[in-house]
C-alpha cells in the first residue's frame, strides 16, 4: 500500500476549497444549473439570486461558517474547521 501526501495546499486554502465544493452542492440543491464550471464568487453570485441569500463569514482564520437564507430564515448551515494535522474538516 502506498502512503499518500496530503500536504498540497495549506489550511486556509483547503478551508476555501472545502467551501467551493458546498456551494456547488448547495446551487443544485437550489434548483440552479450551469454552476460546475463556475469560480467561487460566480457561484455566491449565483446563489444570492431568487430570494436566496449566503453569507461565508471566513474572520476566524481556522474556520469557515456558511449560512444560506431563504426569505430572511436559515435553510442551510454548515461549519468548517482545521484540525491538528491541518485537515479542513466539517463541524457536525
Amino acid at each position: 500500500m502506498v502512503k499518500r501526501n496530503n500536504n498540497r495546499g495549506t489550511g486556509v486554502d483547503k478551508l476555501d476549497h472545502r467551501v467551493t465544493v458546498l456551494l456547488k452542492e448547495w446551487a443544485g440543491l437550489s434548483g440552479f444549473y450551469g454552476y460546475k464550471d463556475l469560480g467561487p464568487e460566480e457561484i455566491l453570485a449565483l446563489l444570492n439570486t431568487a430570494g436566496w441569500k449566503t453569507d461565508v463569514d471566513g474572520s476566524d482564520p481556522a474556520a469557515r461558517v456558511v449560512v444560506q437564507f431563504k426569505d430572511g430564515s436559515v435553510v442551510r448551515r454548515s461549519k468548517f474547521a482545521l484540525d491538528e494535522k491541518g485537515r479542513a474538516l466539517k463541524v457536525y
